[in-house]
């Protein structure tokens, strides 16, 4: 990676609790991580967000801008999870769950919750999120590939 004027290494750090006070001491001037433990830091300004990887701006920062309005459409990514049941799983138990899980996650007062620490909660269902597994495999695929990353 070629930045101006910084010398650019990947350093391991296993998260936000170790990245963030390297990087408020000046031992890092950069990072990509998780958002959810910068918003503190970046709303009380002893950090500067430069670009978020979601593919729109992100609702508690909304002047920070995402990297494709930057032109750089192929950093758009974002962390994700799911609720997984069981193979198995009667189906009818898995739509009864999934309607509780939407009808909780729906309510102002947990998407509120949410935000504030850095998550955005949306629906869909088993479908959707097939589609989106689906979708980002190859991304991921390559990314692995790319790295070198092995599972041990």
């Amino acid at each position: 990676m070629h930045l101006t004027g910084i010398k650019a290494e990947h350093v391991p750090f296993r998260g936000a609790a170790q990245t963030i006070p390297a990087m408020l001491s000046g031992d890092v001037q950069i990072a990509v991580d998780n958002l959810a433990s910068y918003v503190p830091v970046i709303q009380e300004g002893r950090m500067r967000a430069l670009a978020v990887t979601s593919a729109e701006r992100w609702p508690t920062l909304p002047e920070v801008p995402t990297f494709a309005e930057l032109g750089m459409p192929q950093m758009t990514m974002a962390g994700w999870s799911l609720w997984a049941f069981p193979a198995g799983t009667p189906g009818w138990i898995v739509d009864r769950l999934a309607a509780e899980i939407a009808a909780i996650a729906g309510t102002l007062t947990v998407q509120q919750r949410a935000l504030l620490i850095g998550a955005l909660l949306l629906g869909g269902g088993a479908a959707a999120a097939r589609e989106r597994i689906t979708a980002e495999m190859p991304k991921w695929q390559e990314i692995a590939r790319i790295s070198g990353a092995r599972i041990e």
